[in-house]
């Protein structure tokens, strides 16, 4: 049992919204995050994100930097990012590009090969447990600039595609519990080649084991990043995420506690995951995700085990 007076100042869980102190760039190769060095960004101090670009035969180079006023690249052959900070606002957009045809070299992946990933990512700091929030506000606004499929004869759908998606960890840390460490993919469908409005899904997660459960685009808007334009998502996830836990748990997932408090939302990714051979390219602003949180907590609410959602 929780208070319903919230703090004054909902708590802003994104730590550098617009990407100035850069990224970490990890190394393409799965399974370990190797950071290889920092793609700089227009601020000093070490950069709350890093930049995955997993599966990838071309890597980033950290040297790769083109600075242009308000604007810097880093590039090669098979993938882009820049960053392009509007003067007059302050305000940062994030371009990231994929080019499958390069990564590809023209011939289709086939099931159960890896795919290629850019995605940029951070863990939170001092996550609060879901019990202690009463809303957690997304909001960001996103922009495809351009999504080209090349067709090769043993194109599937169903294994071959381009998506750009946003993915958020709700994870166990109870360092008592059995589970400790486990998580759920909780995800923000922003585009996908083959949906206008991308459907929701729910899988266990071939990669990590973890179960997924994505919402339809429609719980976070009604546009479609189809039509090319600047499309909003905004929503309070936090009744979305506490479904996400009922689903796993229902399946069989994160069974060693059904309990909320031992939840927290530790971290997210945004970017391409494009397992088809196409060249893509999107843009993100505005990027916050709010913490409304709770005055004060109860002790039934933290240590005596209550399994009420928060919601």
């Amino acid at each position: 049992m929780f208070v319903a007076r919230l703090d004054a100042a909902p708590r802003e869980m994104v730590q550098d919204p617009h990407f100035e102190h850069g990224f970490q760039l990890l190394a393409p190769a799965p399974g370990r995050a190797v950071v290889t060095g920092v793609l700089a960004g227009w601020k000093s101090g070490p950069p709350r994100w890093k930049l995955a670009q997993w599966s990838s035969r071309h890597p980033l180079a950290t040297n790769a930097a083109q600075a242009t006023g308000e604007i810097l690249v880093y590039s090669n052959a098979a993938k882009s990012v820049v960053l392009h900070r509007r003067a007059k606002t302050g305000e940062v957009e994030l371009m990231l590009a994929v080019a499958g045809s390069v990564e590809y070299d023209g011939k289709a992946r086939r099931a159960n090969e890896a795919w290629v990933h850019l995605l940029a990512e951070q863990t939170f700091t001092n996550p609060p447990a879901l019990v202690e929030v009463e809303r957690l506000e997304l909001v960001f606004e996103a922009r495809l600039l351009y999504s080209r499929k090349v067709t090769t004869p043993d194109y599937n759908p169903s294994l071959h595609a381009a998506q750009f998606l946003m993915y958020f960890t709700v994870q166990n840390l109870n360092r008592q519990s059995s589970g400790y460490g486990k998580y759920l993919w909780f995800g923000v469908p922003i585009y996908d080649d083959r949906e206008l409005h991308p459907k929701g899904h729910q899988a266990p997660d071939t990669g990590t084991g973890m179960f997924i459960y994505n919402p339809p685009a429609a719980a976070y808007t009604q546009g479609t990043l189809h039509e090319g334009g600047w499309v909003k998502f905004e929503a309070d996830i936090l009744p979305l995420m506490c479904e996400g836990l009922r689903a796993a748990w229902k399946r069989g997932f994160l069974t060693e506690s059904t309990n909320f408090s031992d939840y927290r939302i530790t971290g997210m990714n945004v970017g391409w995951e494009v397992p088809g051979i196409f060249d893509v390219s999107a843009v993100l602003r505005g990027l916050s995700l709010k913490a409304g949180l709770k005055a004060e907590p109860s002790r039934v609410g933290i240590r005596g085990g209550s399994s009420d959602s928060p919601h």
